[in-house]
């Protein structure tokens, strides 16, 4: 079983999941979704969205509340 295969198996919730390094991004969406975005505009929120956020995230936390787990 594969990273991807434990995630999904937490919850049917988990529409799809990516693993990055740097530019490098695997993004590998459930089997059978209705309605799935483009597989592009799930890259860009990968490699720029959801990076941003958690950077924002743990710098915050960083500051005054224990930092980010």
């Amino acid at each position: 079983m594969s990273l991807h295969d434990d995630i999904f198996a937490l919850t049917p919730a988990i529409r799809y999941v990516a693993r990055g390094d740097g530019q490098q991004v695997d993004v590998r969406s459930r089997p059978g979704l209705d309605n799935a975005s483009a597989d592009e505009s799930d890259r860009y929120e990968e490699l720029l969205v959801n990076p941003t956020l958690l950077t924002l995230a743990r710098q915050r936390g960083e500051i005054d509340c224990g930092g980010l787990r």
